[in-house]
């Protein structure tokens, strides 16, 4: 199973250990890079590409949702259907704050945009573009970050053999900024988790307790970054903890 060494004191180290089985990445404005980690890529194009789906299935996904879903898709074409996990911190804030918007103007809101603006909307909307019968879950961000999608996944896999942990973002809406730190693009991250011991790479989380950092103001964007450009080391301090992870090539 995953390893998780749990222990009843909050203040202790806690590790977790996967095998990473495959993953795919979109960004805005990417950074090109040879050295991306193994078992997956980071998507090019100014859109994700979406040929996949029927026309008028595109369009019903905001820029958002489409990096997530077209993340999510090659990793399903890589390793199958399987139980996932959306994670988010802030989901479509686009949508809900012009929503937010016109409820002070004192106008009608549109169903449908509510409906895809809700935070378990996306996770919704690619398991019924794939047909998928696996459960899925939908997370909001917390004090972990991206990394408590990853300590969900760990639970999972004390279930199910694979997980497929989908994680993105967007720049918040300018009248966020003056009250919290938030992504400056949209980006999405998917993984393709397993028990240590399948094949693939290694993934080794290590949390620490620790609220004296300054936290990463997107802790996902920071992962991302180090799958496109092959770093195999690092951490990433949220509001809770710092994290250390390494990756060891399979």
């Amino acid at each position: 199973m995953a390893a998780l060494l749990q222990s009843t004191n909050p203040g202790d180290t806690l590790r977790f250990k996967f095998a990473l089985l495959h993953w795919c990445g979109w960004q805005a404005n990417p950074a090109t890079s040879d050295d991306c980690w193994p078992e997956g890529g980071l998507l090019t194009g100014e859109h994700p590409d979406l040929e996949f789906l029927p026309i008028m299935q595109r369009r019903r996904l905001s820029p958002l949702a489409r990096a997530a879903c077209a993340s999510a898709w090659r990793c399903r074409q890589a390793c199958g259907d399987m139980p996932s996990i959306f994670f988010s911190r802030h989901g479509e804030s686009r949508y809900y704050f012009e929503m937010l918007t016109d409820l002070a103007r004192g106008e009608a809101l549109s169903p449908s945009r509510f409906s895809l603006s809700v935070h378990n909307a996306i996770g919704g909307l690619y398991g019924l573009q794939c047909a998928s019968r696996q459960p899925y879950l939908a997370l909001a961000g917390g004090g972990d970050d991206v990394f408590a999608g990853l300590v969900e996944a760990a639970g999972l896999l004390l279930e199910v053999p694979r997980v497929l942990l989908v994680a993105y973002d967007q720049a918040l809406p300018e009248v966020y900024l003056t009250h919290i730190h938030g992504p400056e693009q949209t980006w999405a991250l998917a993984m393709v988790l397993a028990n240590p011991g399948a094949s693939g790479s290694a993934l080794e989380l290590c949390r620490t307790p620790d609220r004296s950092r300054p936290p990463s103001p997107d802790a996902g964007y920071a992962l991302l970054q180090a799958a496109c450009s092959g770093q195999l080391n690092g951490s990433v301090a949220t509001r809770r903890a710092l994290w250390q992870w390494r990756l060891t090539l399979g």
